[in-house]
């Protein structure tokens, strides 16, 4: 998903930085899903480097949910990842999240906050998609983890095929509620959840930079309670974005589906459905 609009994306993205305090980014980073291990593993093979351990970019890397689970992966397979990330609140909490002295907790950000001992395998960068400041040839996967829709789309593909070596590539990941699922779809509506998966839809990548995306979709579930999905819909752009009218109106049209319509209490269970989608393009 594109959001084509210059003004409507920098307002929705720009909510992040500037509507989202510490407590809520720890809220988003504890809400917002991880990635299906299967599609993780795909994303480690869509290079063809030649090399290891990987160096991978992970653009507009938020809280580092994706950016833990890479790290996650071992230092044999994965060597450096560089999160690249302008709200200087999400940087924080990514930092904060690895500062438990273990390998993956030394990270430095390029406005010069240490998150530990320099030469980490974690290196935080303060700065926008489009132009990262990495190096040319630096890494061997690009990958855009809920954020592709943020970006200038023809500004990244140029950058990331700047700082991707030969044979490396580009990865686009994102995570939707299957709205499939009728009760699902009216969920995502009245969440105004901006994310959900169009059908078909496929990135537009420059042919003289990367090759025709491949496409791969993985199909699981995850258990909230009903208050964790009220929170989920908190950690939305169109929430952060939204005044306090707008914000009072979607929360009792959230709290009449989940507590009158479907009969659920605050800690009661439900199972999400969810469908994540990744579309990888290898570097020309």
């Amino acid at each position: 998903m594109v959001i084509a609009d210059p003004g409507r994306r920098r307002v929705l993205g720009g909510a992040y930085a500037e509507e989202m305090d510490r407590p809520a980014a720890r809220e988003y980073d504890a809400l917002r899903p991880r990635y299906p291990g299967t599609a993780v593993e795909k994303v480690l093979g869509a290079a063809n480097a030649g090399r290891a351990p990987l160096r991978i970019a992970d653009l507009g890397a938020g809280t580092g949910i994706l950016t833990r689970q890479l790290l996650d992966v071992g230092a044999d397979r994965v060597g450096q990842v560089h999160a690249v990330e302008p709200s200087h609140v999400m940087t924080q909490v990514l930092a904060e999240t690895l500062d438990d002295g273990d390998e993956t907790s030394g990270g430095q950000t390029s406005d010069g906050e240490g998150a530990g001992a320099a030469g980490s395998r974690l290196q935080i960068h303060l700065t926008t998609a489009e132009d990262t400041g990495l190096p040319e040839d630096g890494v061997d996967v690009v990958v855009v983890a809920q954020a592709w829709h943020w970006f200038e789309v023809a500004a990244v593909q140029r950058e990331a095929h700047r700082i991707l070596a030969v044979g490396g590539a580009m990865a686009i990941l994102s995570n939707h509620l299957d709205t499939s699922d009728p009760w699902v779809h009216r969920l995502t509506r009245i969440m105004r959840a901006g994310d959900v998966h169009r059908p078909g839809w496929v990135p537009p990548m420059n042919p003289r930079l990367f090759a025709e995306p491949r496409t791969e979709e993985f199909t699981w579930s995850r258990r909230l309670t009903a208050d964790q999905v009220r929170g989920l819909a908190t950690t939305m752009s169109s929430w952060l974005s939204a005044g306090e009218k707008e914000r009072a109106r979607r929360r009792a049209n959230l709290d009449w589906y989940l507590q009158e319509h479907s009969g659920l209490a605050g800690g009661d269970v439900v199972e999400l459905p969810y469908l994540t989608v990744l579309h990888t393009a290898a570097r020309r």
